[in-house]
């Protein structure tokens, strides 16, 4: 009754209402009379235009928030979904009509909300971004607009919706991370576009394989690299293969490990560099994939050089991969016993943290403090202890994980 009441409304008003927005049932995760509402969790709902919408406004409330940060990590949905046909390609009545300019302005988010995640973290803007998504993003993908442009408007959704998994990954919120990534990835089904579709797999399966997930990880990767379709630009190509890779050398496959490693770099040199953050590879973060499978098949010293490769390439805007790749390079020279160059990569670290808003930032820092407390006589490594736990100091964790 609730949905029929939103739908009727959604008419009226010009934009989507949910049941909840109604006023007519409780809010996922609250109770009325002592009994469940009838209303799925927003990351259930089947309809992932109306799922963003409920997840993000929920996002944006603080008391809601709370239920979503809470949401755990699901193994079963690290499966790879088969794909179907789009149920959801052609555009609402409901709304004000999309027209060409809005794709522009989607774009220009994704740009802004991309740049800021490298810049300053996942915990920077997230709320924001959520904010965007559940009113002018819903905005554009519900209003009446030919099919080809609603497509269009889905995928620039999906995106949109991609950035904000990324950001909540990096936020360390790892269930919640899942749901947005699989919502992204019903857009991009409902778009039809199988390059989006590949990338939001490429995703699943690197937070997958950094949850210790291989084998769910290697199944997403080789999912990604199937529905990257014929033609599909150099930089992505590089992007969906070096993820291959990756799980095949943390699956002990080196052959085939070394063959997609060796694709993606081919693949990278035909690629311009130009372009957006869903049409381009950074060499820097191939260099650091190119790390991280080195070092999973034993070969510590090409690791060394590849992420020696991937700090010389970051953008100085790129503060948090330049962060974490220091903190991972510092690791593998102590390991080799170069005590003195990793302090000098954990001084990196440091000089960056205060800039970031970062789950990832914050395990990187600990760990400096745990793995250097072993040295209490090298006077260097007594220092950055003290100079991180003054910057561990102030906690910086936001209200309800924002």
């Amino acid at each position: 009754m609730a949905d029929l009441v939103g739908q009727a409304l959604s008419h009226r008003c010009g934009r989507l209402i949910t049941a909840e927005d109604t006023g007519l049932v409780a809010a996922p995760g609250e109770r009325r009379h002592g009994t469940r509402d009838s209303v799925p969790p927003p990351q259930e709902e089947p309809d992932p235009v109306r799922r963003l919408v409920r997840m993000c406004r929920a996002q944006v409330d603080p008391e809601r928030r709370v239920l979503l940060t809470q949401t755990v990590f699901d193994l079963s949905g690290a499966s790879v979904p088969p794909w179907h046909t789009p149920s959801y390609s052609r555009g609402s009545p409901v709304g004000r009509p999309v027209v060409r300019a809005d794709l522009a302005i989607l774009r220009a988010a994704t740009r802004l909300f991309a740049a800021g995640v490298d810049a300053h973290g996942g915990n920077h803007a997230r709320s924001a971004l959520a904010a965007y998504l559940a009113d002018d993003g819903a905005g554009f993908i519900s209003g009446p607009a030919p099919d080809e442009l609603h497509r269009q408007a889905l995928t620039a959704v999906a995106q949109l919706t991609h950035l904000l998994a990324v950001m909540t990954v990096d936020a360390g919120h790892q269930g919640l991370a899942q749901s947005y990534f699989r919502t992204s990835l019903g857009l991009a089904h409902a778009a039809g576009d199988r390059l989006m579709c590949a990338i939001v797999l490429r995703a699943m399966s690197t937070q997958a394989a950094n949850l210790g997930h291989i084998r769910q990880a290697a199944d997403l990767a080789s999912a990604a690299a199937r529905h990257a379709p014929p033609g599909s630009p150099a930089g992505i190509r590089a992007y969906v293969l070096s993820q291959r890779a990756l799980t095949r050398a943390l699956l002990r496959d080196s052959r085939r490990a070394d063959a997609d490693l060796a694709d993606a770099e081919d693949a990278l040199r035909q690629s311009s560099g130009d372009g957006g953050p869903f049409t381009s590879y950074p060499a820097a973060a191939f260099a650091y994939q190119r790390g991280r499978a080195l070092y999973a098949l034993g070969r510590r010293d090409q690791a060394v050089t590849a992420f020696q490769d991937a700090v010389h390439a970051r953008s100085p805007r790129e503060r948090r991969p330049a962060a974490l790749t220091h903190a991972r390079l510092a690791h593998l020279l102590l390991e080799a016993g170069r005590l003195e160059e990793a302090c000098s990569h954990w001084q990196h670290c440091l000089d960056l943290y205060p800039f970031l808003r970062s789950a990832q930032a914050d395990r990187a820092l600990a760990d400096l403090i745990h793995t250097l407390s072993a040295f209490p006589r090298h006077p260097r490594a007594v220092g950055l202890c003290e100079q991180a736990r003054g910057l561990m100091a102030p906690v910086r964790k936001p209200p309800h994980g924002s």
